[in-house]
């Protein structure tokens, strides 16, 4: 049984919620008259990216209106969309929100604040503590929001609990343009995913923004890589789209009957050797 899944490669009014709302509605019928199954949005879709001061006015419990009624109109499709979560303890966090059947079913928070070059992250958000995959409807779905996965560790992690699909949300901005080329930050995203992929045998869902904010310009190229590090689906650069890539699970346990990575990780090794690097940081013993 193969699922379609589609990735909305949009841009974001800066902290406006009510335009970015309305502007996530006209997606999801796009979505739907596709005959989506899930549809991606990108980092902080909800909201804009560059919000400093405006995070505390943006953020939103995971049981706010503004879900439920986005749900609503997704109807039988899932929904994996960008935000500011407030928590219970009154913390801000960069969040990805996986919404079905009238509700947020689970929520991931942003484990790796930038906070370098043009990034200051940390500044203005909390950094989330866990990664959990999320019991779909779809099935075992990963989620992580753009720094976690130039970190191999989250990846894995996530990888390891089961998920054959993980949607990543990005709001990545052009460094280092070269005439008539990739930026190379977008080489470098792309390698990396693509190695993800064929490594864990695992489709990898990229959704990147385009648009852009403060100086900050977004190159999109939104892309779907299956469990061989094949491209499946791809968005061109700089334009909004809307990515249309079916998959089929039975690739995943091809690539992974061929390439048993996952089954022979050896967790004991890595939990010993992560405590023996934490009592000794500096490698003296």
């Amino acid at each position: 049984m193969t699922l379609r899944i589609a990735l909305a490669q949009c841009d974001a009014v800066l902290g406006d919620l009510p335009a970015n709302h309305q502007n996530h509605l006209e997606w999801i019928e796009r979505a739907r008259r596709e005959q989506a199954d899930l549809l991606v949005f990108p980092e902080l879709s909800l909201t804009g990216y560059l919000l400093q001061d405006l995070v505390h006015e943006v953020a939103r419990p995971r049981d706010d209106v503004v879900f439920t009624e986005l749900s609503r109109a997704a109807g039988p499709m899932s929904l994996v969309v960008g935000g500011i979560e407030e928590g219970r303890d009154h913390g801000q966090y960069m969040a990805s929100f996986l919404i079905e059947d009238g509700a947020v079913k689970h929520v991931h928070r942003k484990l790796y604040l930038a906070s370098y070059g043009v990034f200051d992250e940390a500044r203005f958000v909390g950094a989330g503590r866990h990664v959990r995959c999320a019991d779909s409807k779809l099935g075992r779905l990963g989620m992580l929001v753009c720094e976690d996965a130039w970190h191999p560790s989250a990846v894995s992690l996530t990888l390891l609990q089961g998920a054959e699909l993980v949607a990543i949300q990005v709001a990545s901005p052009v460094r280092d343009l070269r005439r008539g080329e990739l930026p190379r930050n977008a080489e470098i995203w792309l390698d990396t995913l693509r190695t993800y992929a064929r490594l864990y045998g695992a489709y990898i869902a990229f959704c990147n923004r385009i648009g852009s904010e403060d100086g900050l310009v977004y190159w999109g190229h939104s892309c779907v890589f299956g469990p061989d590090g094949d491209v499946v689906a791809e968005a061109p650069l700089y334009d909004e789209a809307l990515v249309i890539a079916d998959i089929d699970p039975e690739r995943v346990r091809e690539a992974r009957l061929s390439n048993p990575v996952l089954r022979d990780e050896r967790l004991d090794v890595t939990v010993r050797e992560l405590q023996r690097i934490l009592d000794d940081p500096d490698g003296s013993a």
